[in-house]
């Protein structure tokens, strides 16, 4: 919906900025038929130039060369078929007034285009009724509308007119319209009009070119018949008031007056000023075509996905709606019912939802309700709330960071009752969810959500089979955010590598802050130096050692959109680094397909590491979508978020 929405606005945008400059520089230039044109490219280019696809103008600049890795193929543990369960839509209270909204907008669009098509229908019924002449060797209808019209090749002339001394000039007149087409250009502009009613230039538009057809015609009789002053006096008796039909061309439609000053105006501006208007579209075209790897906008998925979504929870006291505010890093890293506890390592009922979700989001009341319990636990379940939905349901929410509500408190559908964290017996940020009978029978939250999808995939692969840390104890991850201090790393645009690395190391130590299973050791909290030497010293006894980077790409290359992760092949933890990196493709290929994994032989914190160790770039600077990505709060959420849940998983 946000992709037709600003679609839309920039074809607004567009015609906007070229119909005021039509209108102080053109619209009196005296060339009708470079104006007539210049309408039609205005609408045309308007609805183009928002789905043109350019590449980004930006090239890196103080690239840091280093030694090129070795890319490989790794299919078997890079394909994103290994999510058991996947969240693909989320729909917020706003789905049903999307709907109304939309549904609105059809109704109009569709009421208009059958009115314009009921005008056609009434031409065609009045020229069946109505008698038929030759004068001057051309069919007129003799028709009992006020004044004389055009509609493609058929004119239309009331009696009084036929019998006049004026009627081969508006003869003459009427056949410029049906020569030139202008009834294309009016079906055309009517359409359009009709469809995207709620656009204010369209009107205008439409009317500058229904001026322009007259100054056309007008211009033609008074170069074929020399008497400008009769003309004017033949404009003056047709100028009373008539019906007139949306698509036909009338011999008096414009105002007498404008049309008159045109025909007295004596000087014409040159041909080549319209050439002025190119240096304009180049600019719109930048200014609001899409930039390298855009999302392209589907307009029939846009409807397709309101249609789709506006299903509801009838009963208030019925858990119904995801139990999470904000779901774009939302991802479910554990389903309801039998699974290897992966604390205990061994078999055991799971009677809820895991959540991956970053500490501190907005966590809901899924249902009316009465809240039971509030607790904060050292263990098992952490921070946990519990609430009562008119003695049918009853709702768990664990693992929690900080709790908002008391108990007695009555909270309605959709409430914010909590934030979500690490409490508890927790592997990392998540957010555990359960529903229940009153009885305390636990049933699967899966069925009850209605305003989330899942799709249903193949489990997670045992192929990487890390389990980097021992029994019962901590592991212990080391995250290296690149570069620091004087070493500023790569930069474009004032947006700097350093910057970068620091932000996601920082949100992803914030993410295990209370975790009792995964401690976090920066190489550098701060932007400070580090030398490459002792970032690899802080390894030692560590796990797991990520190194945190962005690419750049050379200005001879395209600068495309990509991640990548590193590893080094010639020392003890080769293979489980090998492993961490094609995990590593697994995971982020959600975020980015365009991922590629490879070995190096001389990257020291690599080469020198004392555990597996890979150096993750997160983007390629270069790409413009890439740096606004990696630069912005929301990416630096993603992509923490990722590199948490993965290391979750090597335990």
């Amino acid at each position: 919906m946000n992709d037709l929405l600003i679609y839309l606005l920039k074809v607004i945008a567009i015609q906007g900025v070229l119909y005021i400059i039509y209108a102080l520089v053109f619209h009196k230039s005296g060339r009708h038929a470079f104006n007539r044109g210049f309408i039609i490219l205005a609408i045309a280019v308007s609805f183009i130039i928002p789905l043109l696809s350019l590449p980004g103008l930006n090239t890196a600049e103080e690239i840091v060369e280093t030694e090129t890795p070795i890319w490989q193929e790794i299919a078997e543990f890079t394909s994103a078929k290994n999510v058991e369960l996947i969240p693909v839509a989320n729909v917020n209270q706003s789905a049903s007034m999307s709907l109304f909204i939309i549904t609105g907008i059809m109704l109009v669009s569709l009421f208009l285009v059958l009115k314009m098509i009921f005008s056609h229908f009434q031409l065609i019924r009045l020229m069946k009724h109505s008698d038929s002449v030759i004068k001057n060797g051309h069919p007129i209808y003799i028709s009992k509308t006020e004044n004389p019209f055009s509609y493609f090749k058929a004119i239309f002339m009331p009696e009084y007119v036929i019998n006049s001394s004026s009627f081969d000039t508006i003869l003459y007149h009427e056949l410029v319209h049906v020569r030139k087409w202008h009834s294309m250009d009016r079906i055309l502009i009517e359409v359009a009009t009709s469809i995207l009613w709620f656009n204010p230039f369209h009107y205008l538009y439409r009317n500058r070119l229904i001026e322009t057809h007259e100054f056309q015609a007008d211009e033609e009789v008074i170069s074929l018949e020399k008497n400008s002053v009769a003309y004017q006096e033949i404009l003056y008796e047709q100028s009373h008031t008539q019906y007139a039909m949306a698509t036909a061309n009338y011999f008096k439609l414009n105002t007498i007056k404008t049309r008159i000053k045109m025909i007295n105006k004596t000087t014409k501006k040159s041909k080549w000023h319209y050439l002025l208007i190119l240096p304009v579209f180049v600019l719109l075209a930048f200014s609001f075509a899409k930039k390298d790897n855009s999302t392209s906008i589907d307009f029939g998925k846009e409807v397709e996905n309101v249609l789709d979504k506006v299903s509801g929870p009838t009963d208030s006291y019925t858990p119904s709606i995801m139990p999470v505010k904000n779901t774009n890093l939302v991802r479910l890293t554990s389903s309801f019912g039998e699974r290897v506890h992966p604390i205990l390592k061994k078999k055991k009922m799971h009677e809820g939802l895991d959540f991956s979700i970053p500490v501190g989001n907005d966590v809901m009341a899924t249902a009316n309700g009465t809240v039971v319990k509030v607790a904060k636990l050292k263990t098992g379940y952490g921070n946990l709330i519990k609430i009562d939905h008119n003695r049918q349901y009853l709702t768990v929410y664990a693992q929690l960071s900080g709790i908002l509500i008391e108990e007695g408190q009555v909270v309605k559908r959709g409430e914010v009752i909590a934030l979500s964290g690490n409490s508890g017996s927790s592997t990392g940020p998540h957010l555990h969810y359960e529903v229940r009978k009153i009885n305390g029978k636990a049933l699967d939250p899966i069925y009850f959500i209605q305003n989330y999808d899942f799709k249903s995939n193949t489990k997670v692969s045992e192929s990487f089979n890390l389990k980097l840390s021992a029994p019962n104890q901590k592991l212990k991850v080391v995250i290296d955010a690149g570069h620091g201090g004087k070493d500023a790393g790569t930069s474009v645009s004032g947006i700097v590598e350093k910057e970068i690395a620091i932000k996601v190391a920082q949100t992803v130590a914030e993410n295990f802050r209370d975790s009792k299973e995964v401690g976090i050791i920066l190489t550098r909290g701060a932007d400070e130096f580090i030398s490459l030497t002792d970032r690899a010293l802080k390894s030692k006894n560590a796990n797991l050692f990520i190194s945190i980077h962005v690419d750049a790409t050379p200005n001879n290359e395209t600068p495309s959109n990509f991640m990548s992760a590193i590893y080094y092949d010639g020392n003890e933890h080769s293979e489980n680094s090998k492993k961490l990196a094609a995990l590593m493709g697994r995971e982020f290929s959600t975020l980015n397909s365009n991922f590629k994994a490879g070995m190096t032989a001389g990257f020291i914190v690599l080469k020198n590491a004392d555990c597996p160790a890979v150096s993750l770039s997160i983007g390629n600077i270069s790409n413009t979508a890439s740096r606004n990505y990696m630069n912005s709060e929301k990416g630096i959420q993603e992509i923490a978020q990722k590199l948490s849940d993965i290391i979750v998983l090597t335990r």
